[in-house]
């Protein structure tokens, strides 16, 4: 895969498309950035997934039953699947990739939102183990009765359950060939075998990722593609250079540098080509709550408050809306009536007097990732506002995978200040607050909870929430979470963002999801 300044031929059933940075895994246990969930959910498939308007439907399970109290649900699996190395789907698969994303030595994200499965703290504790002194063999919540009929049972009830189960982290992999893997001292990642309507051809780091039509994916007609070339390290400039010499045929423009967002936006034949909804993300700089100076409430109010937020929108030129709380406009529990921070210097300076804050000597490391050239200019301006009232910091770029790991652990060795973002796994209020600001997401590495912040009461609120069935009730108790969250200020809450595609004409079908950054599996490239 070259890029050049000429236009290059086209194929039917081929998409091209450009990006850039590279996948951090293809392991579905590990997939939790958007690019790595973009690869992992074509190449493996789960119990169910999200439709286009991000409703639960059946997906390798044909059906499924819940109990009366809400604890216990049953799935039947679809009869004929097949992993891409021949292996055959059983219910077992299932259980595995469960057990095996709780594993701490995975380092998964997603260990948080399966802990409610009977049995799930008992299997991450003896995992901690020394192997010696390990007992269980399964969770004792997930059952196989046989190889069609997969089990769950749940300590409480759980409203989300069956969206969690939609995740790459539920995803099912062949349990002997991953365990053959493990001996043999190779990864998942880097030889990927799932049941999806894609394959790996090739995948060489920071260059490209090419995917293959799987000619065995149980869904007839799908996938309409024959292959998907990705290209990464292609900066944004160079992206819409390519989009317009018909070298690519879909591209993401929500970070394309303004005269080029402002241009293709503006101006036919791009503008009538150009898709657009809310990302329903959040947008945010996590303050390592554990550790000083951020381990000052006034501090981190003083942070919100000397940040010029709409400084930091301008480099987007409109495509975001500025974040109050954590909640984007939209989703369920939104509230409208909430006061965020605005810029304010002055009472950043009186609150850091307050504190009995002086000037540091020390820079304070800020990390940003170099993934969208937006967090470049904000990371400056951030610095920039924060030297105003007496914070020095220094701003460290990093590739998005080491900053995720530097921001997901836990003590010193972790990040003071760092820029991260937050995209929905599905519409749920919960999705947002128990990943970001419980104290169950928190964890020695890969914590989702970056900022570290624990507040009791407001733990009491997200667990209630989380096991009421009334949808208003949980909505007002989220509602008192997010504004004891705002209180506390444990982030800088900066924006949420517009999700901005466009098309080739030669396109056909949906190129953007309620839940998903890409669905390959429903595009067709004509001639």
């Amino acid at each position: 895969m070259l890029v050049g300044c000429a236009q290059t031929p086209r194929e039917a059933g081929v998409l091209r498309v450009a990006q850039e940075s590279d996948a951090s895994t293809l392991d579905p246990a590990k997939a939790y950035d958007t690019t790595s969930i973009k690869f992992a959910r074509v190449l493996y498939r789960g119990l169910v997934d999200f439709d286009q308007n991000a409703r639960v439907i059946p997906e390798l399970a044909t059906r499924w039953t819940i109990s009366p109290d809400g604890k216990t649900y049953t799935f039947q699996i679809r009869d004929g699947v097949r992993f891409h190395g021949g292996e055959k789907l059983s219910s077992r698969d299932f259980r595995f990739a469960i057990e095996r994303m709780l594993d701490p030595k995975t380092a998964s994200d997603g260990t948080s939102f399966f802990t409610n499965i009977v049995g799930a703290k008992d299997w991450i504790a003896d995992k901690e183990k020394p192997l010696a002194q390990q007992k269980l063999q399964n969770i004792a919540g997930i059952e196989c009765p046989d190889d069609s009929t997969l089990v769950f049972r749940l300590e409480k009830p759980e409203a989300t359950f069956l969206a969690n189960l939609a995740l790459p982290f539920a995803y099912a992999v062949p349990r002997e060939y991953v365990r053959a893997l493990d001996k043999e001292g190779k990864t998942l990642s880097q030889n990927p075998n799932g049941t999806g309507p894609f394959r790996l051809k090739e995948w060489v780091h920071d260059g490209w990722l090419t995917l293959v039509k799987n000619p065995d994916y149980y869904r007839a007609g799908v996938p309409k593609l024959e292959r998907v070339e990705t290209q990464f390290g292609v900066g944004s400039t160079l992206q819409i250079m390519l989009l317009e010499q018909g070298n690519l045929d879909v591209q993401d423009i929500t970070s394309a540098f303004p005269p080029d967002f402002l241009r293709l936006r503006d101006k036919e034949p791009w503008k009538s080509r150009i898709e657009h909804a809310p990302m329903m993300d959040f947008r945010y700089i996590a303050m390592n709550n554990e550790i000083a100076p951020f381990n000052d409430k006034r501090v981190r109010r003083a942070v919100n408050f000397a940040i010029n937020r709409e400084r930091i929108a301008g480099f987007l030129t409109g495509r975001v809306t500025l974040a109050k709380g954590v909640l984007p406009p939209g989703m369920p529990g939104f509230n409208p009536q909430l006061r965020g921070f605005s810029y304010n210097p002055q009472r950043a300076k009186q609150l850091l007097r307050e504190a009995g804050f002086s000037p540091n000597k020390t820079q304070i490391p800020m990390l940003y990732p170099t993934t969208e050239p937006w967090y470049a200019k904000a990371a400056q301006s951030v610095q920039a506002d924060l030297k105003a009232v007496g914070i020095a910091v220094d701003i460290v770029p990093l590739r998005f995978g080491d900053l995720r790991a530097k921001a997901g652990t836990r003590g010193p060795n972790g990040a003071r200040l760092s820029f991260n973002g937050w995209l929905q796994d599905y519409p749920d209020p919960s999705n947002f607050f128990d990943p970001l600001f419980s104290s169950r997401s928190i964890k020695k590495t890969a914590s989702l909870n970056r900022s570290f912040y624990q507040n009791p009461t407001v733990d009491t609120l997200l667990e209630t929430a989380l096991r009421e069935t009334n949808q208003a009730k949980r909505h007002e108790l989220y509602r008192a979470a997010e504004k004891q969250i705002v209180e506390d200020a444990p982030v800088v809450f900066l924006h949420h963002s517009e999700n901005y595609v466009v098309r080739q004409p030669w396109v056909e079908g949906p190129v953007l999801h309620p839940m998903w950054s890409a669905v390959y599996e429903q595009l067709a490239v004509t001639e």
